[in-house]
């Protein structure tokens, strides 16, 4: 199960290679809502401004060593959700995905020990947003995901 979980992160990691950017930020003011925030930077936007967030879990490695935490935030002036990734200890790629239930993904990825986030997706009200977090050794080796038994991706309602 480990196994096959490595190979499929491996796998996302290299195809988010190729879709990956550059994240920007800068001193937006606070935006409002709507579905042109779907995909946008959350700082850039301003969108960040009038956040909260809504859960948290733990990223941890095969044994069960939690290594670093993925926030999700929610905007009420945007009506948005992203994650944030607290770094990467093993200072190699964070590959973060995050989409509405069962819609598209948008696909970050970043490099080194530092914290990151993901863009942002269009939820408005109680809409359910699904994520997964993977890192890896500057290798590109498989460091660790949050995880859940249940399910290939994060849920939160």
């Amino acid at each position: 199960m480990i196994q096959a979980r490595r190979l499929r992160h491996a796998a996302r990691v290299v195809s988010a290679l190729v879709v990956a950017g550059v994240i920007g930020s800068s001193g937006a003011s606070i935006a409002n809502a709507g579905p042109q925030h779907h995909g946008t930077d959350p700082a850039a936007t301003g969108c960040n401004q009038n956040a909260a967030q809504i859960s948290s879990r733990g990223v941890e490695t095969p044994y069960g060593q939690v290594v670093a935490t993925v926030q999700v935030f929610y905007s009420y002036s945007c009506q948005t959700n992203w994650i944030r990734v607290t770094g990467n200890p093993a200072g190699g790629a964070t590959l973060k995905a995050i989409r509405t239930q069962g819609g598209a993904e948008l696909v970050e990825v970043d490099w080194g020990t530092a914290s990151s986030y993901s863009m942002q997706v269009y939820a408005p009200g109680s809409t359910c947003i699904e994520y997964q977090v993977a890192l890896t050794y500057a290798s590109g080796a498989h460091y660790a995901e949050a995880y859940d038994p249940a399910r290939s991706w994060i849920l939160v309602c």
